[in-house]
């Protein structure tokens, strides 16, 4: 699994993390559950009323020494689950035309597909604002 680091909870909004952000590129696999896991470490530890942790993917859950699709699915699932139980509102947001499928097995009613990019950054202050009032 790989984690960027795009903007730490202290830091401002500018510049350096708008590069930082434009700069993330997609590869490798999608294992969402570690990902979530490993977010929720460093926002468990945040002093906060409410804690979202906002999911942006293009796709399911997969790697590819993991044949059984449905694996990495429960995984993700049972992440959810754990983060529920530590005080943290996991919410995805899915770029992906076939989330359908799969991603209300994993976050329940917490999600929103946007099938299409362009989409993206005309509904998320939208989404974002309904989220966090």
């Amino acid at each position: 699994m790989r984690y960027y680091h795009i903007k730490g909870f202290s830091e401002p909004w500018g510049d350096e993390v708008k590069s930082r952000l434009a700069e993330i590129q997609a590869g490798y696999s999608t294992r969402m559950g570690a990902a979530m896991r490993h977010a929720g470490h460093y926002l468990k530890a945040q002093q906060a009323d409410k804690k979202l942790l906002l999911i942006l993917t293009d796709g399911e859950p997969a790697d590819i020494d993991v044949h059984d699709p449905q694996l990495l699915i429960q995984d993700a699932r049972q992440a959810v689950k754990e983060l529920d139980r530590d005080g943290i509102y996991a919410y995805c947001i899915n770029l992906d035309s076939k989330a359908d499928e799969y991603v209300a097995d994993i976050f329940g009613k917490q999600y929103t597909i946007i099938d299409k990019v362009e989409q993206l950054p005309e509904k998320l202050p939208m989404l974002f604002m309904s989220l966090t009032k």
